[in-house]
């Protein structure tokens, strides 16, 4: 049986042979690089055979397509890709084309020389016409063009999708808290409103294959990588569709995972952020949370982005310690203040944030640091006061750790970002910038939901 297939693939030398074979037969002729075999070969395959009796089709080398396709292709070698193409029915030849590409990336003019047919066909949507009818023209080849057709049972589809679609992962943004954290916490807050501003950031966190790929970002920072990995997951369940569902209800169902499999009594923040994408201030109540109507440019985002610096303290973290802190001390008088504050803090950061009052946002950014230390006292060491205090002797007006405290990374906002990060870094060694872009996508838009 592979014999048949095997005797259908010709080398360039044995063309002339061809056409004296077939001299009172039609020949057409098409060419490609038929790197994935895929349905709309097959059709297009059987459109040039109606032209003709005899179908030779011209193979791309390997070498042509990594100049044509650049890097990682092709995926299939040329040997295999012309087998497979002489398998199909409507193929009667195959034949590996040329090791030059001329003008029009046309890698078959020797092909086309020796073969001689009576009929090239091209796609009517080709790229470079001009310079392939130029050389049928010389040889004395008719030119035919076919539209690309796809039957209505079967759905368009194409090489670049079909290896996008393999290479696929999913995709999710970590988020910076900027004020209100705790204030998302229906356990805390009982019946209370809470307000949260926070951003979702990148690089984005990827998951293929069963594999998480953090982009570099450590764990135990403070940014949210265990909600965004708990929500890839989630996305990925054979079982959880999430094309039919809001925002919202994204964001629920992964509160709801998330309280399940921790058994602790969490907040929305992380989620939310994480699900909607860009810059929000979130309202939380017992059993929801909604972004706030507060229409704040990107423009007006990325001035305050470039004033931020994101610093991984490399102290050890565990949050859990300031969590159970936290759950001890908030009905507390300091528990009820601190708790009052970071609700404003959250509410009026945004506010500020929209009027374009940067320096007060960095001043809120403060009180909210403050507050979370007034809640929890094992929300920072003496390592890390220390690094707050230098901070701002060399120009942070502001700053704080991100999540719930306890080490990670500290956000600072300064009017000069460069000369900040080299003092920080010349005086704590150990200490790491986190590089960083404001994501403005939604879960579903990252991943064509």
């Amino acid at each position: 049986m592979f014999e048949n297939i095997k005797n259908k693939v010709i080398t360039q030398e044995q063309l002339q042979d061809i056409r004296k074979q077939h001299k009172d037969k039609t020949i057409v002729f098409c060419t490609g690089c038929y790197d994935i075999l895929q349905s709309g070969h097959a059709v297009f395959f059987n459109q040039c055979k109606s032209y003709g009796d005899i179908l030779v089709v011209g193979v791309g080398k390997d070498e042509t397509l990594r100049q044509l396709k650049g890097p990682g292709r092709p995926v299939n070698p040329e040997n295999n890709r012309a087998y497979l193409v002489a398998a199909m029915e409507d193929v009667n030849y195959t034949v590996l084309n040329d090791d030059e590409i001329g003008e029009g990336k046309i890698d078959f003019k020797n092909v086309l020389t020796e073969l001689r047919p009576e009929i090239f066909i091209v796609n009517d949507d080709d790229s470079s016409i001009k310079p392939k009818k130029a050389l049928c023209d010389e040889l004395g080849v008719k030119i035919e063009f076919v539209t690309r057709d796809v039957p209505e049972e079967l759905m368009p589809t194409s090489t670049s999708n079909i290896i996008n679609k393999i290479n696929y992962s999913l995709k999710a943004p970590l988020r910076i808290d900027f004020a209100g954290g705790w204030a998302d916490v229906p356990y805390i807050m009982n019946g209370k409103k809470g307000y949260v501003s926070n951003v979702a950031i990148r690089p984005l966190v990827e998951y293929k294959a069963g594999k998480f790929n953090f982009s570099g970002y450590p764990r135990g920072s403070g940014l949210s990588t265990s909600t965004a990995a708990k929500l890839l997951e989630m996305l990925n369940s054979k079982t959880y569709n999430a094309e039919p569902k809001t925002l919202a209800n994204i964001g629920e169902d992964l509160f709801n995972l998330e309280n399940q499999d921790l058994q602790w009594f969490i907040g929305r923040q992380d989620q939310y952020s994480i699900v909607y994408g860009g810059f929000h201030c979130f309202e939380f109540g017992d059993n929801y949370a909604k972004p706030l109507d507060i229409d704040i440019p990107q423009e007006t985002l990325e001035k305050f982005r470039s004033k931020l610096l994101l610093l991984h303290t490399s102290e050890s973290r565990n949050a859990q310690v300031a969590v159970e802190e936290v759950y001890k001390n908030y009905k507390s008088p300091n528990g009820q203040k601190a708790i009052s504050e970071l609700v404003s803090c959250g509410y009026d950061f945004a506010q500020s944030l929209a009027n374009e009052q940067f320096d007060e946002c960095a001043n809120i950014i403060s009180r909210n640091w403050n507050a979370q230390k007034l809640l929890a006292a094992s929300s920072t060491t003496p390592k890390l006061d220390e690094m707050y205090s230098y901070a701002k002797d060399k120009g942070a007006l502001g700053g704080k750790l991100c999540g719930a405290g306890g080490g990670g990374a500290f956000l600072f906002y300064s009017h000069d970002v460069d000369q900040l990060k080299k003092a920080m870094k010349q005086k704590f060694v150990d200490t790491f910038e986190i590089d960083f872009e404001f994501e403005y996508r939604s879960i579903k838009e990252l991943n064509q939901l």
